[in-house]
């Protein structure tokens, strides 16, 4: 009985935390989107996998509403498509979370989620994971990837 007390708790605080956080649903999008492009193509596959990462946690669909969830991947995705500098725009959106360490652990975990959609992740994947890692100061040892 403690543990589903703490689970919930643990959840009650993170949807506490993201709530309001426009900020936060950016930056998770922004590293989904950072890791569809990887290959330099965005498949409908991938946003597809986008969506059910970010949609997956509980924390975020508990705090922001679907219609907002989805705007939010496609403005990423659109800025992704947006060639270096888009990209570099989305990193920034990343930065800005990045001294929160619970936020910056969903973000890194959705685009991880992202990369692993198709069964394995790719080296151009795992070169922008490592980016997103080290800008959210995460270190990348402790993910398995």
């Amino acid at each position: 009985m403690a543990l589903l007390a703490n689970l919930k708790s643990i959840l009650t605080g993170g949807v506490q935390k993201l709530s309001g956080r426009k900020d936060a649903l950016e930056a998770v999008c922004a590293a989904a989107a950072l890791i569809a492009a990887a290959d330099g193509d965005i498949s409908d596959a991938e946003v597809a996998a986008t969506s059910k990462a970010v949609k997956a946690n509980p924390s975020l669909t508990a705090a922001f509403a679907q219609r907002d969830i989805e705007i939010a991947i496609d403005a990423m995705m659109s800025r992704a498509e947006g060639g270096r500098s888009g990209r570099q725009g989305l990193l920034r959106e990343i930065e800005q979370i990045a001294a929160d360490r619970d936020i910056a652990e969903i973000v890194y975990l959705a685009a991880l989620d992202v990369a692993e959609s198709d069964g394995s992740i790719g080296e151009k994947e795992k070169a922008v994971l490592t980016r997103i890692c080290t800008t959210l100061g995460l270190n990348p040892a402790n993910y398995d990837i």
